[in-house]
């Protein structure tokens, strides 16, 4: 990966993780959603997927599955997450994957996009350069001292964003379908469909 770093995310996977998954794996606060996903992280996010969408657990992959495939809508925390050397920006309270598209085109028309709130990144547009800041220095309880930045060329920022979405299409077609192929071929190929209508081409 190059940094400065833009990648899609989930943000505080804690959620049960289904007996058929390892259930020893260590929880972490985000997962990076590319090709390079581990085995392990891929079981955070189908933890995440159906604890987010109150989906009942009890059951084989394929019950388990079919619950969530019946969902109208499919949603899960996260979003774009920004780092650079020691400083991170992540997606705040609120903010979902399924959204990402959303900062791509806030970006190409110079607007501020909505990141999440508590804290509430938000963005600076000054000719060749776009400033993302980790909260919104407006807020009556935002401690100035304590904002920092992470700025990005215009050409290049908008360039790391339409990578998001080759990230998340390596992601769900090499590791995450690898995860269910260890189940069966065609629930694998089906939770990569679903996942591409959910977070990719939604709306589309």
């Amino acid at each position: 990966m190059h940094y400065p770093l833009v990648v899609a995310v989930i943000k505080e996977p804690y959620y049960q993780i289904p007996d058929w998954l390892n259930t020893d794996v260590a929880y972490t606060e985000y997962v990076k959603l590319t090709g390079q996903t581990t085995s392990d992280e891929v079981d955070l996010f189908i933890a995440m997927l159906l604890g987010y969408n109150n989906i009942d657990i009890k059951g084989t992959p394929h019950e388990v599955l079919k619950r969530l495939f019946d969902e109208s809508d499919v949603v899960i925390g996260g979003g774009i997450y920004f780092e650079s050397n020691d400083r991170i920006i992540p997606p705040s309270c609120c903010s979902g994957l399924e959204s990402w598209r959303d900062v791509l085109d806030s970006v190409i028309n110079r607007i501020s996009p909505w990141m999440g709130h508590n804290p509430t990144p938000r963005m600076e547009f000054a000719d060749n350069i776009v400033r993302v800041w980790s909260d919104d220095s407006n807020e009556e309880d935002v401690d100035k001292n304590e904002l920092y930045y992470i700025d990005f060329d215009y050409v290049e920022f908008i360039a790391k964003l339409k990578m998001v979405e080759s990230d998340l299409m390596e992601f769900a077609r090499v590791p995450l379908f690898n995860r269910f192929l260890e189940f069966d071929l065609e629930l694998a190929n089906n939770v990569v469909k679903r996942f591409e209508s959910w977070f990719i081409f939604k709306g589309d």
